[in-house]
């Protein structure tokens, strides 16, 4: 059975390493990863390339099954499934329609990969991908 404990901690941004379609990888940031039970508490921290300081967080439960979600500007349902021991993904409906997939995967037991994509506004999608590592 597939766990989430190794996703667990704070990870450290390794902008040189991270390739965005849409947007400009943050210059430097955080990625925590917490877990009651088995709600998981995501909180980002970063800075643009302009300097700017940014931050988000949300939580959601880890069964693979679509749950409300709290900004529904953004989406108005998530899902977090734990795919493998080396891959948890998070998929996010608006109005029925995928608008995002976060898939958090473990490339060692320090390295964290994260890859976000969707739909774009004009047509064709976009993937950012950033590679953090473990603090």
């Amino acid at each position: 059975m597939a766990k989430f404990d190794q996703f667990l901690g704070t990870w450290e941004l390794l902008p040189e390493k991270s390739r965005y379609d849409e947007g400009f990888p943050p210059v430097k940031g955080t990625y925590g990863i917490s877990a009651d039970g088995d709600r998981l508490t995501f909180e980002m921290a970063w800075t643009d390339v302009t300097g700017e300081a940014h931050q988000m967080a949300y939580s959601e439960i880890c069964d693979g099954r679509f749950h409300p979600y709290a900004d529904a500007d953004i989406a108005d349902e998530i899902c977090l499934t734990l795919k493998s021991d080396a891959l948890l993904e998070s998929v996010a409906k608006k109005n029925g329609i995928t608008v995002l997939i976060a898939q958090r995967i473990l490339r060692t037991n320090t390295e964290l990969q994260v890859i976000m994509s969707g739909p774009l506004p004009s047509g064709g999608a976009y993937r950012n991908v950033a590679y953090y590592k473990k603090q």
